[in-house]
């Protein structure tokens, strides 16, 4: 079961952003909760990830472990699941049912703060700086939270695969890349860390990724995947503009590089 088809603005309407806390998911089909993590939260909705699939609609409510140690219980349905390739985790979404008032304040308060954090690190210290406060503010609201372990890869060179299409940026932690050259020879292209982007290239240009992109350490990075890019170019499409320039102007710059490497090994 894959996210509905239905308009970018409409699915993108209230606020989320990434975090990655514990949640317990509860069903009509067994008794006992099923344990997982978040990707995003937002005020009407969460991504939520668990280590097997399970009847998402079945989902009657979750309860979130706040970060400031209480526990919050909400009422709610799920709306598709999906298995990412280079993922060993079951995404599902969750759409909240009729949040009472004070769950409503809670979740509020939550991606507010976590956004506000994002959107400093994306304005201060990320490669993406240029696009302002508004901007970062903007971004924020519309990321997700990818965990990535040592040794894990984030996508493989060649043709992208389903979840592999994204735009990351790393906030902690390290990424190395790598070429394939004749589809044997493995050459290591450079590390990126903290504030760097990767990927993005097949989802705002489409084609292929030109390159391997696995985690050097345990790492965690900030995704903004097609749906959230489609509604960025309906809703703010200057944000969008600005951050196709960004992608391309970064791999421009590692193409510079790799360049003068073979020139200087000629």
């Amino acid at each position: 079961m894959k996210p509905a088809n239905r308009s970018p603005l409409e699915l993108r309407e209230a606020p989320r952003t990434g975090v990655d806390l514990p949640i317990e998911i509860f069903t009509s089909g067994f008794a006992g909760s099923l344990p997982g993590r978040t990707r995003d939260v937002g005020v009407s909705g969460l991504c939520a990830t668990t280590a097997s699939p399970f009847a998402a609609k079945s989902l009657t409510h979750v309860v979130l472990s706040m970060p400031d140690g209480s526990r919050l219980r909400v009422e709610g349905r799920g709306v598709w699941q999906q298995s990412l390739d280079n993922d060993d985790v079951v995404m599902t979404g969750v759409a909240f049912a009729d949040p009472t008032e004070e769950v409503t304040h809670a979740l509020w308060d939550l991606v507010l703060d976590i956004a506000k954090d994002f959107a400093r690190f994306i304005h201060n210290t990320s490669e993406i700086s240029g696009i302002g406060v508004e901007g970062a503010m903007a971004l924020a609201q519309i990321t997700r939270v990818r965990p990535l372990p040592a040794g894990g890869t984030l996508f493989r060179q060649g043709p992208a695969a389903e979840g592999e299409r994204s735009l990351f940026l790393i906030d902690s932690g390290a990424v190395d890349l790598e070429v394939r050259v004749r589809d044997a020879l493995r050459r290591p292209l450079g590390r990126l860390e903290r504030g760097r982007l990767v990927g993005g290239l097949p989802m705002i240009a489409g084609g292929e990724h030109p390159e391997t992109a696995t985690a050097a350490v345990d790492s965690r990075l900030l995704e903004i995947d097609p749906m959230a890019f489609a509604y960025l170019q309906r809703a703010k499409p200057w944000l969008a503009h600005l951050l196709c320039q960004a992608v391309t102007s970064s791999y421009a710059a590692r193409l510079q590089s790799m360049l003068a490497q073979v020139r200087d090994a000629l």
